[in-house]
């Protein structure tokens, strides 16, 4: 039997309270996450500990520690690069006076193909980091302790971050003996040969490809990991090999092909064996602790989640948003008569909205790897919304009583504009649905640092922006009495919502245009576009734009296409490149997150002769920015 229509509303305001207590209970977990990440379903998912090659330290005498890190079965940490996802494992020494450490050396990791085509270099089950120590020629002490703070991401089909405070204590003598031998032995035989190899190679780059040519190879299978400065980006090693020689080729994103350098991996399983091939110039290969899988943001985690909490409150007054706040505004004058604790159910309600859908897009984020905007270049998703819309816009006109049947307009009704804990549940998640169109200041460079983190630091993230742009309501809803600056309801109240009605229905319009734009035009291929544009030689300044993003027009009609930005333009000889992201490219994304960030507007400067050293601009542009980056472009092309 099924439940009447009042039944189902009833239930909804029953059951409204436990979901605002549930959304609050996740938050306070997923913000609380960090703490916990090193442990999953109750098992320790990585065991770390330092041991050293010597059982004493002998002073002025070198000797090597070793970061032992233990991986329960099925998961993995990663190699110096990470490859396409992934953060190389770091260790921050804490030594003390006249000791230094030197850089990792990295045994020689696993190739692995993951779901998506996504190429990794990691280690499983165990792996021994090694890292020369120096000692000072003289030590009055007569016990040695070596700290060290270390971090490093484990994954399986989702990555946990862990970190460990760790220290080895060391007597100090005038003679040591070897220790934990075989298992040094093993990892250093791991360790790329010092010995000349046993071929020759030669690096024949290519403007956009690292390209080296191999000969005198043996009958073993030969492989090539690569070995990029922090900064670049590439593509996946592609190896072609016959009669004793052999080639690879790297296509290279972002940077100078004459600075990546690698690894050439001659055999198989346990017999495999590495020789490090410098760059052809004397750039030096990704550090330690950095992946050139994407660009990586500077600061902390917190300061991200306060960008994040200022970004969700920004939120509230973009152009996205705009034509639902009013509605907002509305359901807040008609609760002004309403008793205190109403209001406060009624806002909870709203925040609980808000925070249902950014935990539940957190959610697809991670399980689907989607990105920021993902459902505005979905065209179901638009249709949706442009029947939604309309729904709204009709009954703030009053149209429902002529337009619907009844039983029908009961139901719609009761969706679009009911004044219950449901309907302010509903109104909550539409907010979320049109806010994130775009990206408001301060919010685009943190959301392109939390999608290139671990699952649980973007589900912390997007609590935060969640609770930013809640924040205003929940004060408005804690402190009622603020409402008196309301005018008096009358029927003044009447001629707004009409005029609500129009925007609404203005906004079911630009879904329509949307969903024209997307199914009517067709759109070229952006990767070969930017290949011809590059290749042209001159400066090009790309906009990330799609037709849903309102930012976007904002800043096009207002700044790009102005007389004085269109003069700099020509008076610079820039190339203006669009990179269309309304119906989603695989190509404009992969760009997005190499420049920190996840969705549009984004602008990004490729000076003339500098194509290497793009400049990302803000989000929101000014006139004076702009000119003030071509400039700067200017600049850099002038000292190539």
């Amino acid at each position: 039997m099924r439940p009447s229509w009042l039944s189902v509303r009833t239930m909804v305001e029953i059951t409204m309270p436990r979901i605002i207590r549930t959304v609050i209970i996740l938050c306070a977990v997923f913000l609380g996450l960090p703490l916990f990440a090193q442990e999953y379903h109750g098992q320790r998912l990585v065991e770390a500990s330092l041991v050293a090659d010597t059982d004493a330290v002998v002073p002025g005498k070198p000797f090597t520690v070793g970061l032992l890190l233990k991986m329960v079965p099925g998961w993995h940490t990663y190699w110096q690069y990470s490859g396409d996802a992934g953060l190389s494992t770091h260790i921050d020494w804490q030594l003390p006076s006249g000791f230094h450490a030197g850089e990792i050396q990295w045994p020689l990791p696993e190739k692995e193909t993951e779901e998506g085509d996504l190429q990794t270099y990691a280690y499983k089950d165990e792996v021994l980091l090694l890292v020369e120590i120096r000692s000072p020629a003289t030590l009055d002490a007569k016990q040695i302790t070596l700290p060290a703070k270390t971090s490093w991401l484990v994954c399986e089909k989702l990555c946990i971050p862990g970190h460990a405070d760790l220290s080895l204590a060391l007597p100090v003598a005038a003679q040591s003996h070897p220790s934990n031998a075989a298992l040094f032995a093993k990892y250093r035989a791991l360790l790329p040969k010092t010995s000349a190899p046993p071929f020759t190679s030669k690096w024949v780059n290519q403007p956009k490809e690292a390209h080296l040519d191999i000969s005198g190879l043996d009958k073993r299978s030969l492989d090539f990991y690569p070995l990029p400065p922090g900064d670049m980006v590439i593509d996946h090693p592609k190896i072609t090999a016959k009669d004793g020689s052999a080639e690879v080729s790297v296509p290279v994103t972002t940077g100078l092909p004459g600075q990546l350098g690698g690894l050439v991996v001659l055999g198989e399983g346990t017999t495999r064996e590495s020789w490090l091939v410098a760059p052809e110039t004397s750039t030096p290969p990704v550090s330690n602790s950095s992946s050139a899988s994407v660009v990586q943001p500077v600061g902390s985690l917190f300061s991200y989640l306060v960008l994040g909490f200022l970004g969700g409150m920004l939120l509230n007054v973009m152009p996205c948003v705009l034509p639902v706040i009013t509605l907002k505004i509305y359901g807040f004058i008609n609760q002004a008569g309403q008793s205190r604790a109403r209001i406060l159910e009624l806002g909870l309600a709203y925040c609980a909205g808000i925070f249902a859908w950014f935990l539940g897009l957190a959610a697809l984020i991670v399980v689907f790897g989607l990105n920021w905007s993902f459902q505005f270049q979905n065209k179901g998703f638009i249709v949706a919304m442009l029947v939604i819309c309309a729904i709204f816009g009709l009954n703030l006109l009053g149209a429902f009583e002529v337009l619907l049947p009844a039983g029908l307009n009961s139901k719609v009704v009761a969706l679009a504009s009911k004044e219950g804990l449901g309907g302010a549940f509903v109104h909550g998640l539409f907010t979320t649905l049109m806010g994130s169109a775009c990206t408001a200041p301060l919010l685009g460079p943190a959301i392109g640092f939390a999608l290139a983190q671990t699952p649980l630091v973007i589900f912390a993230f997007f609590a935060t922006i969640a609770a930013g742009m809640a924040f205003p309501y929940f004060i408005l809803t804690v402190n009622p009495s603020w409402m008196r600056f309301l005018p008096r309801p009358g029927m003044w109240m009447v001629r707004i919502k009409q005029v609500m009605g129009v925007l609404v229905l203005a906004t079911a319009f630009w879904f329509g245009y949307i969903l024209f734009q997307q199914v009517a035009v067709t759109r070229e291929a952006f990767a070969p576009m930017l290949k011809s544009a590059l290749a042209s030689g001159r400066t090009v300044f790309v906009d990330f734009t799609a037709e849903w993003c309102i930012n976007c027009k904002v800043n096009e009609k207002g700044v790009l296409r102005s007389d004085t930005v269109q003069q700099a333009f020509k008076d610079d000889n820039v190339l203006l490149l669009k990179a269309d992201w309304t119906n989603g490219d695989p190509d404009i994304t992969k760009l997005l997150k190499q420049f920190g960030r996840a969705g549009v507007p984004a602008y990004v400067i490729y000076p003339a002769g500098a194509h290497d050293q793009p400049m990302v601009l803000p989000e929101l542009l000014t006139r004076q920015i702009v000119i003030d980056n071509l400039n700067a472009a200017q600049k850099k092309s002038s000292n190539n």
